[in-house]
């Protein structure tokens, strides 16, 4: 009797060891499941033909290209566009003497306040073109180097050229919003751009971006209209 005691409680301790070392033991942990690949930025080098525009003047063209690029494309920060649009007539266009400025003035409906799009391309000015996927949405690009365009909303009065450069006025100059600035951006803080274009875009370009490739030719043919001197490379 003593004896099958001794082993009832032998077998009873060995069962309560193996379950104490089952519940000390560390449980595999669980594999984490696999992200799925998110979508992949990219730009690409795009064939860029550009033609010259007819009919009304090439300048106004433009100007009003523009003013709806910078109204209805994704990603852009400005106020200018809309009173532009909506608040302004379009009227002539005032060229530097050498012909790389170039100012198409806009008068508001009540004739008390001026719009302006300011264009600007130096003689080594080049205009390249980009197939441009980001977040997986395809869209398109135009990096313009030593070219800048600005406009302008809400001035008392035009400028005038003083020899080289535009003289705004010191009253009442308007609002600026202008592309290729260094310590800025007309973009939105978080869209990306124009840092996605990468090595195809420095400070100081000129990058638009838009979901309609018309739209972009478009601007990009008013542009090479504007400034023949603009260079456009062939990619081969």
């Amino acid at each position: 009797m003593l004896l099958r005691n001794c082993i009832r409680s032998l077998l009873a301790a060995a069962s309560i060891a193996a379950l104490l070392a089952g519940c000390t033991g560390k449980a595999p942990e669980p594999t984490p499941p696999s992200k799925p690949a998110g979508p992949v930025d990219s730009v690409t080098p795009k064939s860029l033909e550009v033609s010259t525009l007819g009919g009304y003047g090439a300048e106004q063209q433009l100007a009003l290209s523009l003013i709806a690029h910078y109204l209805g494309a994704p990603l852009y920060r400005m106020s200018n566009p809309l009173p532009m649009s909506r608040d302004y007539r379009v009227g002539g266009a005032i060229h530097s003497p050498g012909a790389e400025q170039v100012v198409v003035t806009m008068r508001s409906l009540d004739e008390r306040r001026w719009a302006l799009v300011t264009l600007s391309a130096s003689p080594g000015a080049v205009m390249n073109a980009f197939d441009v996927v980001r977040n997986g949405q395809p869209g398109y690009a135009l990096v313009l180097k030593q070219a800048r365009i600005c406009l302008v909303e809400g001035a008392d009065q035009l400028p005038v050229w003083g020899g080289t450069g535009w003289a705004f006025s010191k009253t009442g100059p308007g609002r600026f919003e202008c592309s290729g600035q260094t310590n800025g951006s007309l973009y939105q803080p978080y869209s990306g751009m124009p840092g996605l274009m990468g090595v195809y875009a420095e400070s100081g370009d000129t990058v638009l971006y838009g979901e309609s490739w018309p739209r972009l030719k478009a601007i990009a043919s008013g542009l090479a209209t504007v400034f023949p001197h603009l260079q456009v490379p062939r990619i081969r």
